[in-house]
């Protein structure tokens, strides 16, 4: 009987488990749930040290990964289970440690510089998967969120892991209170420096009262893309015929119509800088320079900033050109960035990743291109160089968009940076370099579909940018000593 009812309550606490993982991210997700579901892990340990708990634990992972994010990552369903099913195998490895060892304090360490190691190994293989970590559930925490500009997101994954270690290492030895206290101190002021920290850079550094009027605008053009006969064929496939270019060409045209009298008004209203969102200005070659020329002139008519968006099609050639052109209020041609963060399927030419930054009396300014703000080492370049305001132009679908905006608001604090991501078919936003979100929009709910506001004109410095991973890299090396020193010296006594 007794054996039943563990069974039992062990049954609820994996159903209680898996639920609360599902919301700890993606599309439903509560923050604190990003705390409280290792903690549940970990406590199906504690319950029952065999090898079934870390295959349920997996399987829990395996399965959660598809319903948080299948819609939102865009990837066919078959994909998406292969990748969730290797994600699994991955980020089960800590609890497979955790269940072995002796689950000592220094295992708690142990336990969490794993998964921070796993979390690196993730965005290495696809920076992409690394936008998923638990890490960016903590956009709003932003006391939290300052100790981005030190250890990237990796030390929030530390944080959350450590403290779900912490909890079940306290637990197993409340009756030595003598002997864990001195350990709870330690865990206290890591955590007490870091809020300090948080404190510290969210009220008194780099604050800045300098500001600047900045508009993105953008048109419907992904049903003209994606359903339209004429477009479609001109730009996807290799069958059009002329008749389908030329009304391609005259349907384009009329986008660029209204991109262009959208630019001229909220120039009028005083944007000082404007930009397209992502793929806005979509257009066949031969009539590229027509386009620019235009863009150029608008720049100048308006004196203002102007980051037009586009999409190149070349007809026969399969790669199209992802980029942004910008040009100074004198209408002079000041950069052109190609997207270098390409999502699956994307067939578009592969940019160089170089920063394309730009200085203005608005202070400096560069633009990178939606995924792009997955890229940790490209937007590290925007921190080095003194990057003051980050503009992205983006094309969202609605399950991801969420996603995307805390990448892009996790990034610009790490930097130092002040972003504005406006978007097709998602939510926009103004964020500022401690991560306060200044402005947002929903295209879904929007009459204009332009987002303009007051944006921060200077960034601030931060140690992120000049050190990268450090921290990664200092957890891997406390791993390595962890295991390879004990070894070494056993082979010292024999």
């Amino acid at each position: 009987m007794k054996k039943t009812l563990e069974n039992k309550y062990f049954a609820v606490l994996i159903i209680f488990s898996f639920l609360v993982y599902i919301m700890s991210n993606g599309e439903w997700c509560i923050p604190i749930f990003a705390w409280i579901y290792p903690i549940l892990f970990l406590c199906m340990i504690y319950l029952n040290r065999t090898r079934k708990v870390c295959l349920i634990i997996s399987s829990i992972y395996a399965i959660g990964f598809i319903v948080q994010f299948w819609r939102a990552i865009g990837m066919d369903i078959k994909i998406c289970i292969i990748v969730a099913i290797l994600l699994s195998f991955l980020k089960v490895l800590p609890y497979i440690y955790w269940s072995k060892s002796k689950m000592r304090f220094q295992d708690t360490i142990i336990f969490a510089s794993i998964m921070v190691s796993i979390e690196y190994i993730i965005y290495l293989v696809y920076p992409i998967l690394g936008g998923l970590s638990d890490a960016y559930t903590q956009y709003h925490n932003l006391y939290l969120l300052q100790m981005v500009t030190v250890t990237g997101i990796y030390g929030i994954t530390f944080l959350i892991y450590w403290t779900a270690a912490m909890v079940i290492w306290i637990w197993n030895n409340k009756s030595k209170k003598e002997y864990i206290r001195k350990y709870i101190i330690v865990y206290g002021s890591v955590v007490g420096l870091v809020f300090a920290y948080g404190v510290v850079m969210f009220h008194f550094a780099g604050n800045s009262d300098k500001s600047v009027r900045i508009a993105g605008v953008t048109v419907p053009i992904s049903e003209l893309l994606n359903n339209d006969e004429d477009v479609y064929s001109a730009f996807y496939t290799n069958t059009f015929t002329d008749e389908n270019i030329t009304n391609a060409r005259s349907k384009l045209s009329s986008v660029a119509e209204e991109l262009f009298l959208k630019t001229e008004l909220e120039a009028q209203a005083g944007a000082k800088i404007v930009f397209w969102s992502e793929l806005n200005g979509a257009v066949l070659k031969q009539d590229e320079d027509m386009l620019l020329q235009r863009a150029s002139d608008m720049a100048k008519q308006e004196e203002i900033y102007l980051i037009v968006s586009l999409l190149v099609k070349t007809p026969y050639v399969d790669l199209k050109e992802n980029k942004t052109v910008s040009f100074n209020p004198q209408g002079e041609l000041i950069s052109e960035y190609f997207k270098h963060g390409r999502s699956i399927g994307e067939l578009c030419q592969k940019g160089d990743g170089i920063l394309k930054s730009f200085d203005t009396e608005y202070g400096r300014i560069a633009p990178f291109i939606c995924s792009d703000m997955a890229f940790l080492s490209k937007i590290q370049q925007a921190g080095r160089d003194n990057v003051d305001i980050l503009i992205v132009p983006a094309s969202d679908w609605k399950e991801m968009t969420l996603l995307a905006a805390k990448t892009a608001i996790v990034r610009g604090v790490e930097n130092g940076s002040n972003i504005i991501r406006h978007t097709n078919n998602g939510m926009s936003i103004v964020s500022d370099f401690r991560g306060s979100v200044l402005a947002q929009t929903d295209y879904f709910q929007s009459d204009t579909k332009t987002l303009s506001a007051q944006v921060i004109a200077k960034g601030r410095f931060t140690l992120y940018s000049y050190i990268g991973n450090l921290f990664v890299y200092l957890c891997n090396l406390y791993l390595l000593g962890s295991f390879i020193l004990p070894k070494i010296k056993r082979l010292i006594k024999k």
